[in-house]
This record gives C-alpha cells, sequence and structure tokens, in this order.
C-alpha cells in the first residue's frame, strides 16, 4: 500500500521570562506583579509556500524576544504614554516604567488565556495564505495551560 502525503504541520517550542499582574474582582495572589517562565508551544497546519516553508520559525523566535524580560499589561491600563515612559494604573497601583521594558497587550487582561490569543494574532499577521490552522498554547507552570486556535 503507498503512502500518499495527507497534512503538514510544523512545531515550536520555547520558553520566556516575563512579569505580570491580574486585574480580578476578588482577592488573589494575582493581583500583585509576579513573575512566570512561560513556555509557548506552537503548531501550524498548511501547505508548503514558494520558500518550502508552511511559516518562517525565525517570526516565532522575533516574537520571544520580544515578551522575554519584560513586564506585561493591558493596554486598557495604560494613562500616559510618551518621553519613553509608561504610567500603568491598575488594581491601586501607578506604575511608571521605561517604555521599551514593557509590551501593551490589546487585550482587556493580562491572563495565560490572552497572551496565548496575542501570541496566535501576531502570527496570523505574518501568516501567508497558504496557512490553514495556527495553535498557540501557553503554559504559566508545569500544570497549568492556556490554548487557543485560529483557523480560516
Amino acid at each position: 500500500m503507498a503512502f500518499r502525503l495527507s497534512e503538514r504541520k510544523i512545531g515550536w517550542h520555547k520558553d520566556f521570562d516575563s512579569s505580570h499582574f491580574l486585574a480580578l474582582p476578588y482577592e488573589s495572589k494575582c493581583l500583585r506583579i509576579h513573575g512566570h517562565t512561560y513556555n509557548v508551544d506552537v503548531e501550524i497546519w498548511g501547505d508548503v509556500n514558494e520558500n518550502g516553508m508552511i511559516f518562517d520559525f525565525n517570526h516565532l523566535s522575533r516574537l520571544i524576544k520580544l515578551l522575554d524580560h519584560r513586564i506585561l499589561v493591558s493596554g486598557n491600563w495604560v494613562v500616559e504614554r510618551g518621553d519613553g515612559k509608561l504610567i500603568i494604573e491598575k488594581n491601586g497601583k501607578r506604575l511608571e516604567l521605561p517604555e521599551d521594558e514593557a509590551v501593551i497587550l490589546d487585550k482587556p487582561n493580562v491572563t495565560a488565556e490572552y497572551i496565548a490569543e496575542w501570541f496566535a494574532e501576531r502570527i496570523a499577521e505574518k501568516a501567508g495564505e497558504n496557512v490553514r490552522k495556527i495553535l498557540v498554547r501557553i503554559w504559566e507552570d508545569p500544570r497549568s495551560y492556556a490554548e487557543v486556535i485560529l483557523e480560516r
């Protein structure tokens, strides 16, 4: 029996260190600024493009460099921006940060679910028409992850 090619997929795994805090309507230790060594798993399904790739791994590496050793904040929390500084107000905190030390997510909170969604959306921005499906899984610790899937 002959085999036929039925599907193509790439997989990629990397870790990065970032800090964040959450906005929650109840008492939680996650209201405080804290950090994680996140692990991200990416799977991308599609056909090879003119370069023989489904997606260039270098795009994924650049996303990690953007997030690594930064504080992740919601754009909703930024009250002032200018002169290379960000002012963030949330949970009774007022933080002044150098702009290059923060990553502003266009999400209402900075949960693993929203980080995974943000990451998948950045992949989709670089994806060619050959890409059919994107899966991103963000691990906050060895027991806990959030996963999103984008499909055409």
